[in-house]
């Protein structure tokens, strides 16, 4: 099968407060990322992203030469100061995004993690975050995050207890 032309109609991206923006197809990049769900006990560990104002999940961006895990363990120490190990694969989000005036089509792999023994200290990067707090899963900011992210965390929490 011949490879796809590049359509002629654009492509509509959100950006992170929801404005719709449109780009030529040929602008479009993609960019990997990997999220890591961090439990402990009935919460979950989110994070506050100064960009968007909302608490999503620690992590973000792969590099090219990097394995998505590998990618996980970096972004998430550099946002939240915690070195996790990976324990599994929870699904993948596909979808177009404005970031910063770029449109990319991102794919999100979110993926179980678990720290080392002991207790957890959070250290937030002030960069990208305005606050990493714990939250019960029973009561997530919901109103303050992606709908998907609630619906993968509710799923990934129920095959836990099973």
């Amino acid at each position: 099968m011949a490879r796809p032309k590049i359509p002629n109609q654009p492509v509509h991206c959100p950006d992170l407060f929801g404005h719709d923006h449109s780009f030529p197809a040929d602008s479009v990049r993609f960019r990997p990322a990997a999220y890591g769900l961090l439990y402990e006990d009935q919460n979950i560990l989110l994070s506050l992203s100064r960009f968007s104002e909302k608490w999503d999940l620690p992590g973000g961006g792969v590099e090219s030469w990097e394995k998505l895990e590998d990618g996980l363990v970096r972004e998430f120490f550099e946002e939240t100061g915690v070195s996790v190990t990976v324990r599994s694969y929870v699904t993948m989000q596909e979808n177009f995004i404005s970031f910063f005036g770029h449109p990319y089509h991102s794919l999100r792999f979110y993926y179980v993690v678990q720290p080392p023994s002991g207790s957890v200290v959070l250290t937030p990067e002030s960069h990208e975050l305005l606050d990493l707090r714990w939250w019960p899963v029973d009561s997530l900011p919901e109103e303050r995050m992606n709908s998907y992210e609630v619906g993968i965390i509710k799923a990934a929490r129920s095959n836990r207890a099973e």
